[in-house]
């Protein structure tokens, strides 16, 4: 794969050629991503984002999903929506990346779409190739570079290959679309995010902005110099895989490789009926990467989202892992504090092994009654634990409100199966 196939695969791939179950996947996504862009929009930080896109990016009619019923212009709707689509940490990931495609690929896309008018069914194909292209250029970045870069690095390509899909780019303008964006993607060493949490993240909000922008330079005239594509030695799977198929959703608005002890803990909860109060300490055995989430005591809704201890802690307090706990109200909960700091980790290395492709903890609460113990486990979500098609439907219930209506999800939903009809159709609930 180069290049020039990246970029014929930009500009002609259809979703209705791929298997059926792509255009499932991809439509759950996007409705994901969407509601996890609503809830974005509540957490603190984020109005920074949306505020400097009004003041700094140009006027434009591209519509924030938040309740302010302001307007940007693409590049602003790519870079607020971006920020807010990550900023709870819930939006939809993959295992052998090791990121988010869909948070940086849905806000250029849907920017670029509503900017042209058009149909659900373009801005669809354009979300899948965007989508496909972008965990391609992870896995070859990450190869060429064989340094963990978050996906701001990478997702900035699908970023822009879905805005040069929508504004119908020729070859020429699609290969120097992806080929700026690559090269002037945000480097993000996630792992200095992960010990030193900030509203930087994954580098998702600039990332879909790079994309947006590099799109429109090309368009002017603006020239790129290839792509990772040339660099990395990569079979051609474009027709063959589809990563869309393979992510997974996320239930709990923190990282990802916390999840698996925030389901343990629940689980054990929910079969033992354990009381918090005598919980004496609890033992996380996991994976190197998740035992670096070393926060305990949150003083941001980051650090609560990069840390292990406190999710685990509030989860067997509260039963739950909700964006109210990443509140500051709940953050200053003494009784969570004192339970996180009773939280210990080790590395398992077997589950070390098994990571990414597996996300995996077994977590064993000591109490004064006696020591409760999981199997290993993976967080629901995951292709091996799937969330069920009511189950995603309740998460992005859950997102969407109070902002709008939680019935308009299922409204949602149903609009992105009448593809014919114009994108602004499925930007009524918040207009």
């Amino acid at each position: 794969m180069d290049t020039a196939r990246a970029v014929e695969f930009a500009r002609s791939a259809k979703m209705a050629d791929a298997p059926n179950n792509v255009e499932t996947q991809l439509k759950a996504r996007v409705l994901d991503t969407l509601a996890a862009i609503t809830a974005g929009y509540r957490q603190e930080g984020v109005d920074t984002a949306r505020q400097y896109a009004i003041e700094h990016l140009g006027e434009g009619q591209i519509t924030l999903l938040d309740t302010s019923r302001d307007t940007v212009s693409v590049s602003g709707g790519a870079l607020a929506n971006g920020v807010a689509a990550n900023a709870l940490d819930i939006d939809d990931g993959h295992r052998e990346v090791k990121g988010h495609p869909a948070a940086v690929v849905v806000p250029p896309a849907l920017a670029a779409a509503e900017a042209v008018d058009a149909s659900i069914r373009h801005f669809l194909n354009a979300v899948f190739v965007g989508y496909e292209l972008a965990v391609r250029a992870g896995l070859a970045i990450h190869t060429v570079d064989e340094t963990y870069t978050g996906t701001g690095s990478w997702g900035t390509l699908g970023a822009a290959a879905a805005v040069a899909r929508l504004c119908e780019f020729s070859t020429a303008e699609t290969t120097h679309a992806l080929g700026v964006a690559e090269y002037h993607a945000p480097r993000t060493p996630i792992m200095r995010g992960v010990e030193n949490p900030g509203m930087t993240k994954d580098g998702i909000g600039w990332g879909a902005y790079t994309g947006a922008v590099s799109a429109q330079l090309a368009e002017m005239g603006f020239t790129g110099s290839g792509t990772v594509f040339d660099e990395a030695s990569m079979d051609d799977t474009l027709h063959d895989v589809f990563h869309v198929t393979e992510g997974y959703f996320k239930p709990y608005p923190c990282c990802r490789w916390a999840q698996p002890g925030v389901e343990a803990v629940l689980r054990l909860m929910a079969q033992h009926d354990i009381d918090p109060a005598s919980v004496r300490s609890v033992h996380v055995s996991t994976f190197e990467e998740a035992v670096q989430l070393q926060t305990r005591k949150p003083q941001t809704p980051a650090e609560a989202q990069y840390s292990y201890a406190y999710p685990v802690a509030a989860a067997l307090l509260r039963g739950r892992f909700t964006q109210s706990e990443l509140s500051e109200s709940t953050r200053e909960d003494s009784d969570i504090l004192a339970i996180a700091d009773r939280v210990e980790f080790a590395v398992d290395t077997e589950l070390d092994r098994r990571f990414p492709e597996e996300c995996l903890a077994r977590v064993a609460v000591r109490t004064t009654e006696g020591t409760y113990r999981s199997p290993v486990t993976a967080s629901r979500g995951s292709r091996s634990v799937p969330l069920s098609v009511e189950e995603r439907l309740e998460k992005a219930r859950r997102l969407v409100s109070p902002a709008i209506s939680a019935t308009a999800v299922e409204r949602l939903s149903v609009m992105l199966e009448n593809e014919g009809q114009s994108i602004k159709t499925l930007l009524a609930p918040w207009e």
